[in-house]
């Protein structure tokens, strides 16, 4: 008896006198980033690692609050500049009727669909941005895309999105984001989609 009340008493004093050390070293991260849950395997870009951070890149994507998912940043950006490219298969008109408005599809569409969808990959269009006319790049599908895909929308943006036809360099269209302001580690990544942004009868636009 007096042995297992001597044992009581050496736990009960090693646990009084431990060092919050999980609180302190919780305290460093971002607001949030402990808890917060990253984005199931099949809709992680090959950039992220399982725990949703891109460390090249210097951000994290995370849980955002009645948004889904959202890029936060890990690193100080400044103002005007370049925080990434947004990544993704190119389309051309035919592409985007076809694969999202169901138009004239033919068995290369259907077996394009049929891919995503056994992936859990949606083929909503959401992720279409509009580069010029019959020229868009489609982050959707996680396999062709980045980080990127996960920036939402706010009115009170801390990106502005810029665009080319061309790239000198890849010879590709390109789509990247520039920081408005200086942006600090923990904010989350968001830029204006805009008022036309959202669907009209499926159709996108910029």
């Amino acid at each position: 008896m007096h042995a297992l009340i001597a044992l009581w008493l050496c736990a009960s004093m090693t646990l009084a006198f431990s060092p919050p050390t999980a609180r302190r070293r919780a305290s460093l991260t971002p607001r949030g980033a402990a808890t917060a849950r990253a984005p199931p395997k099949r809709l992680l870009t090959s950039d992220l690692g399982k725990d949703g951070a891109a460390e090249e890149g210097g951000v994290v994507v995370r849980e955002a609050p009645g948004k889904g998912f959202g890029a936060f940043a890990t690193k100080a950006f400044e103002a005007d500049v370049t925080v990434a490219d947004y990544v993704g298969e190119r389309l051309d008109q035919r592409d985007v009727d076809a694969r999202y408005k169901k138009k004239d599809r033919t068995w290369k569409d259907r077996a394009w669909v049929a891919s995503r969808r056994a992936r859990g990959v949606g083929v909503t269009g959401d992720y279409i941005f509009r580069v010029e006319d019959d020229l868009y790049v489609d982050a959707e599908d996680p396999k062709h895309a980045n980080w990127c895909r996960f920036i939402n929308h706010s009115a009170d943006a801390n990106l502005r999105v810029k665009s080319l036809a061309f790239s000198g360099i890849t010879g590709e269209p390109r789509v990247w984001f520039v920081a408005t302001r200086d942006i600090a580690p923990g904010e989350e990544l968001c830029f204006d989609y805009g008022e036309d942004y959202w669907f009209e009868e499926d159709k996108p636009v910029e």
